[in-house]
């Protein structure tokens, strides 16, 4: 039987197709360029299951994933960890430790979630949040795009933004998933859902949105809302890596305070000006998301009303400014279409 299995080697956001046998005391994965990768099954942890498939991960390399679908050789897995572990290096550990200690001296301040989380995020390295966006799950109903020339897109949209972000580690990728939404994970790793193709189809207002999640990175509100939502103590969990695809609904869906999304949509009309992106189609964009909310008082969300986020975005053009598209229209077809319905 041919064991197939989806595999993150840790070092990229990429996941890739793998063709997974035997080899005395080793896995061997072929992905699909033919290259073969050998894992020692010593070295394996077994992370979880869910819907016929089970995901493993390696003590000695904690961004490391293997997930193996069905059908699934029983003769692969009978030799294979049957306990659950986590994978937490010893640095990690370490790591863990000092966080442990944080979080009772946090709770003895009695509050730190309430008044602090901004303070703890500033004072967090991003390399542990790093750690949390590469173990991260998604959902199990969602599933990556594998479209090369998207993926040149996405990355080509945030070079245009940020041209130091990729290079301090940020990720993109396209999820094939029915919500219009975007979303910045721990670490730099954004997503990018394709349902928010049935709302907007200009690149440019894609790179709005882009911009307003790489701002909530940059000024640690990702860090700030997982200590806020999530608690400290659960934060320390994750960065022991044994719950955080549990915990992948909760990441997900973090809440940034106001101010934060003030700040960040601030910061988005800044790099739209400055990569020379016209603003009206991010604007464009919010006034149709205003329609599927209705009109509801601002004060009731956390994100400030649609149609008020339109018209700080349309007051933001400046008709002196020469403003070209973020792509050129042929790119821009191929990645609204890709993957997507």
């Amino acid at each position: 039987m041919e064991q197939l299995g989806l595999w993150y080697d840790g070092q990229s956001a990429q996941q890739r197709s793998v063709r997974v046998s035997q080899g005395p005391g080793e896995l061997l994965l072929t992905d699909e360029s033919g290259s073969e990768h050998a894992v020692a099954k010593a070295d394996l942890v077994r992370l979880g299951s869910a819907d016929g498939r089970v995901r493993f991960g390696r003590k000695s390399s904690d961004g490391w994933r293997l997930t193996l679908v069905e059908p699934i050789d029983p003769d692969i897995l009978a030799d294979l960890p049957r306990r659950l572990g986590s994978v937490a290096p010893v640095g990690s550990r370490k790591m863990v430790a000092l966080l442990g200690g944080l979080s009772i001296a946090a709770t003895l301040l009695a509050g730190v979630v309430i008044f602090a989380p901004e303070a703890v995020a500033k004072h967090m390295p991003l390399a542990w949040e790093r750690k949390l966006g590469t173990a991260f799950d998604l959902p199990i109903e969602a599933t990556r795009c594998d479209d090369a020339g998207a993926q040149e897109s996405l990355n080509a949209i945030v070079d245009r933004l940020d041209p130091q972000a990729r290079k301090d580690g940020f990720t993109v990728e396209l999820i094939e998933l029915d919500e219009a939404n975007a979303a910045a994970l721990p670490g730099g790793r954004m997503v990018v859902l394709s349902g928010l193709f049935d709302d907007i189809k200009n690149p440019d207002a894609l790179a709005g949105i882009v911009a307003h999640e790489i701002a909530h990175v940059r000024r640690r509100h990702v860090a700030a809302a997982m200590v806020r939502q999530l608690g400290l103590g659960t934060v320390v969990t994750l960065l022991g890596g044994g719950a955080v695809a549990s915990n992948a609904g909760g990441l997900l869906s973090l809440k940034f305070s106001r101010t934060a999304e003030a700040e960040a949509d601030s910061d988005a009309i800044a790099m739209l000006r400055h990569a020379g992106i016209d603003p009206r189609p991010t604007a464009s964009a919010f006034d149709e998301f205003r329609k599927q909310e209705g009109d509801w008082p601002e004060w009731l969300g956390d994100h400030p009303a649609s149609a008020a986020r339109a018209r700080l975005f349309k007051a933001s053009y400046d008709s002196r400014q020469h403003y070209r598209p973020v792509l050129d229209p042929a790119r821009a077809k191929q990645l609204v279409s890709a993957c997507h319905g």
